[in-house]
C-alpha cells in the first residue's frame, strides 16, 4: 500500500514538473500566436529602409512595420563597424542573435551579479608624504571574447554589450531580435537602450523619426538629474555632466586608444580548444577555492556550499558558436551542399533565448528540396551567390518567386512550405529561427514525407499508377539528405 503511494506522488511529481516546462516553452509561441492574429503573412526578398550613420560605421535596420517581419514578430538590422572604432555599450528589449558576416573583433556581454574575471596586473605605488606604498589594481572587468567571422552570438535580453574592431577591416554583422519573446513584456517594437552617445539628427530618415516616435535617439543618462546622478556613482557633478552632455558622434565612435584586458592569442587559441568545457572547469575551480576557505565549512567541520548557482550557469555561459566549421555540418552532401544548425543542444544558452541559427553552404545548381518547418518562422539572409526561392502559403497559393541575392533577407513563415534553386555560382545564408530546437518536414529525399506513405495512399491523392507512385517515393531516396544534387529533368513522351 505504502509503494503505491510513494508511486502516486512521484507520478504526481512529475506530471506537475513535465507541465511547468511546457508551460515556460509555449508562452512565447503562445504570445507570437496573439500577435499574428488577423496577420496576412508574407514573403518577399528586402533590403534595409533605415540608416543611422555614426562617426565610426551605420546601422541599417529593415522595416520592422513591414507586413513579414510584422506577422512572425522580429526585427532585424545589419551593423557596419569600421576599423578601430567602437559600438558604444547598449541593450535591448527583446532577445537577439548576432551573426560575424564578415571580420573579427573584441566583444563584451555584461551579466548583472556575475565577478569582474578579467584582472589587470597590479602595480605599487608610493606615497612621498608618509613613505608607506599600496598596490592598485589598473582595471578588472567581466569576460571579453574575441568573435571572428562566422561566429554566432547569442545576447540575452536586457544584457549591456559593446564591440570594438581592433583590425584593419570592417565588421559587418545581421542581427535578429525576436519581438514576441516571452522576456519582452513591452510592445512589439524594437527598442534599443544605449548608455552613452546620441545619433545625430540629420542620421535619421524620415522613416526612422515616424517609426521610433521621436526625432533624435539619446542615451539613457541624459533626461536623469546630475545631482541625483553624481551622488548615485559617488563621482564630482561635472564627471556627471561629461557623461551626459550631448554627444554628436552617434552611436559607433573612433576609439584609437583602446585599452582593456584581454588574453594573449596564443592563450585564446588554446582556449577555443577548450571551450566546450569551460563550465566545467569553471566548477572545479570553485570547488578548489572553496576547499582552500575555512569560512565554507559548518560547525561541524564539513564542507558547506554557499553559491547560488548564479556563476555556475550564467556566468561562465558560452554565448559564442562558430557555424564555419566543416567538420562539424550537421547535412551534409557531396553534390549539394552543408548545412550547419545551431540549437540548444549545441549552444546551451540558446534555450533561454528560445531562438537558434541554421548556416546553408550550397553548391551551384543544386536544390534544397521542398520543406516546412514545424515549429519556428525562418528569417533568411543572404551572404554570397543568389539562388531561387518559392514559397507556398496555407491556402496552396505562391506568395514568393524570386530570386535572391547577397545582402537579401526574407522570411518563411511556419508550416509554409519553401523550395530553393542553386545559381550557377551557388549559395550561401544563415537562417534565425525562432524555437531553440527547430523541426522540417521534408517533401523530397530518404526523409520525404512522402517516402513513408503507402504507395495506395499516392495513388489515389493523385491519380496515378504505381509505377508512378513508386518512382516518386524512390528516385531521390538513395539521397539521404535534403540538399539535393542537380539532375536532367525526364519528359514524357
Amino acid at each position: 500500500m505504502a509503494s503505491k503511494k510513494l508511486l502516486v506522488a512521484m507520478f504526481m511529481s512529475l506530471l506537475v514538473s513535465f507541465a511547468a516546462c511546457q508551460e515556460h516553452q509555449t508562452h512565447s509561441e503562445r504570445r507570437r500566436s496573439r500577435s499574428a492574429e488577423k496577420c496576412r503573412f508574407s514573403s518577399r526578398r528586402s533590403q534595409p529602409m533605415e540608416r543611422i550613420v555614426s562617426e565610426g560605421g551605420v546601422m541599417e535596420l529593415w522595416d520592422e512595420m513591414e507586413e513579414q517581419f510584422r506577422c512572425a514578430g522580429v526585427a532585424a538590422m545589419r551593423v557596419i563597424l569600421q576599423p578601430r572604432c567602437l559600438t558604444l555599450p547598449n541593450y535591448q528589449s527583446s532577445p537577439r542573435l548576432l551573426y560575424i558576416v564578415q571580420g573579427e573583433g573584441l566583444m563584451g556581454i555584461d551579466f548583472p551579479g556575475c565577478p569582474e574575471t578579467y584582472h589587470a596586473m597590479s602595480r605599487r605605488r608610493e606615497r612621498e608624504m608618509e613613505g608607506r606604498s599600496h598596490t592598485v589594481r589598473e582595471d578588472m572587468h567581466q569576460k571579453v571574447q574575441r568573435f571572428r567571422q562566422g561566429d554566432l552570438i547569442a545576447i540575452p535580453a536586457g544584457a549591456a554589450h559593446w564591440c570594438y574592431n581592433d583590425r584593419d577591416q570592417d565588421v559587418i554583422a545581421v542581427a535578429v531580435h525576436d519581438l514576441s519573446n516571452q522576456a519582452n513584456q513591452l510592445d512589439q517594437s524594437l527598442r534599443m537602450f544605449f548608455l552613452a552617445g546620441g545619433a545625430p539628427r540629420s542620421s535619421l530618415s524620415g522613416q526612422t523619426r515616424r517609426l521610433r516616435g521621436q526625432e533624435n535617439l539619446q542615451n539613457m543618462l541624459n533626461a536623469f538629474d546630475p545631482e541625483l546622478m553624481a551622488e548615485a556613482f559617488g563621482v564630482p557633478i561635472e564627471t556627471m555632466q561629461k557623461m551626459q552632455r550631448q554627444d554628436d558622434r552617434g552611436f559607433i565612435v573612433r576609439a584609437e586608444s583602446m585599452r582593456m584586458i584581454v588574453p594573449e592569442e596564443e592563450e585564446e587559441d588554446e582556449y577555443e580548444m577548450l571551450e566546450g568545457e569551460e563550465e566545467e572547469v569553471y566548477r572545479r575551480r570553485r570547488m578548489t577555492r572553496r576547499d582552500r576557505d575555512p569560512c565554507n565549512e559548518n560547525e561541524n567541520g564539513s564542507e558547506e556550499t554557499t553559491s547560488n548557482g548564479l556563476e555556475e550557469t550564467m556566468c561562465a555561459m558560452k554565448v559564442r558558436y562558430n557555424m564555419n566549421t566543416r567538420r562539424e555540418a550537421d547535412v551534409y552532401s557531396r553534390h549539394g551542399g552543408r548545412l550547419n544548425l545551431v540549437n540548444e543542444n549545441k549552444l546551451p544558452v540558446l534555450r533561454l533565448l528560445g531562438m537558434s541559427a541554421e548556416r546553408g553552404n550550397l553548391f551551384p545548381n543544386a536544390l534544397y528540396a521542398p520543406h516546412w518547418e514545424m515549429n519556428s518562422h525562418s528569417i533568411v539572409y543572404c551572404t554570397r551567390g543568389e539562388a531561387r526561392v518559392q514559397v507556398v502559403g496555407s491556402h496552396g497559393q505562391l506568395v514568393m518567386d524570386e530570386t535572391v541575392r547577397e545582402g537579401d533577407m526574407f522570411i518563411v513563415p511556419q508550416y509554409f512550405a519553401s523550395a530553393c534553386k542553386v545559381g550557377r555560382d551557388g549559395f550561401e545564408f544563415v537562417s534565425f529561427k525562432t524555437n531553440s530546437m527547430p523541426m522540417r518536414s521534408p517533401m523530397a529525399g530518404y526523409t520525404s514525407v512522402f517516402r513513408s506513405m503507402p504507395l495506395g495512399v499516392l495513388m489515389n491523392s493523385y491519380l496515378m499508377s504505381r509505377s508512378e507512385a513508386r518512382d516518386m517515393k524512390q528516385m531521390r531516396g538513395q539521397q539521404l539528405t535534403y540538399l539535393l544534387s542537380p539532375m536532367r529533368r525526364s519528359r514524357s513522351s
